[in-house]
C-alpha cells in the first residue's frame, strides 16, 4: 500500500459497528478550503486467491451472495483474521473454500476493493501446485467449487456469468500481467 499523502480528516463519527464492516462519518477539508461529508465502511484487509490446477483450471467458487440475490462466481478470498499476515490469510481460504493448499502461492499485488466508500485492501495471490489439504469451511458459507479452464474465463467475463469485481481484477493481473 502507498502511504496517505494528507489525511484531510477534519472530524470523525463513528455511525455503526458491525460483525464485518463498521461505519463512519467524516467531515473532510477539500482542496478549495471547504468541507465535505463523507461516509465509509471500514472493513478490514481481505485476500483474494486465483488457484489454477495442473490441468491449468482455474479453481472459483459459486455462493450465494445476498446484496446482489445472487448465486455469485468469484475467486476463493476473505478478511486478514486479527493477527495473521495476508499469505497466512490466504493459504487458509484456499483451503477452507477448495480444499487445496499451494506449494506455490505469489502476491501478484493488490487493489482497493471500492475506493469511494469503503477502506477495505485486497491482497491479489496466484496459487499453483496445488496440493488437496482441506481445513474445515466457515459455517456460514455455502460454496461449491467449479474448475473452469483458464482459456474460458475472459469469455465468461464477456458474457457475464463473471461480475465480481475483485474476480476480474485478479484474472487480469494474473493473465495479463503475469
Amino acid at each position: 500500500m502507498q502511504p496517505i499523502e494528507q489525511d484531510r480528516t477534519i472530524k470523525s463519527e463513528t455511525k455503526y459497528e458491525g460483525k464485518i464492516i463498521n461505519v463512519r462519518e467524516d467531515t473532510i477539508l477539500l482542496d478549495n478550503g471547504g468541507q465535505a461529508q463523507r461516509e465509509v465502511a471500514e472493513h478490514r484487509p481481505a485476500v483474494a486467491i486465483l488457484p489454477i490446477d495442473q490441468e491449468n483450471n482455474a479453481l472459483l467458487v459459486r455462493q450465494y451472495r445476498h446484496p446482489t440475490k445472487q448465486m455469485i462466481l468469484e475467486v476463493p478470498a476473505g478478511l486478514v483474521e486479527l493477527g495473521e499476515e495476508p499469505d497466512d490469510s490466504a493459504m487458509r481460504e484456499l483451503r477452507e473454500e477448495t480444499g487445496y493448499s499451494s506449494r506455490n502461492l505469489r502476491l501478484l499485488g493488490g487493489l482497493w476493493s471500492s475506493p469511494g466508500f469503503t477502506d477495505e485492501y485486497l491482497y491479489c495471490y496466484i496459487a499453483k501446485d496445488l496440493v488437496e489439504n482441506r481445513l474445515q469451511p466457515d459455517e456460514d458459507e455455502e460454496i461449491t467449487v467449479e474448475r473452469i479452464p483458464l482459456s474460458r474465463v475472459n469469455q465468461l467475463i464477456r458474457l457475464g456469468e463473471i461480475q465480481d469485481a475483485k474476480t476480474v481484477a485478479l484474472i487480469l493481473m494474473a493473465t495479463n500481467i503475469y
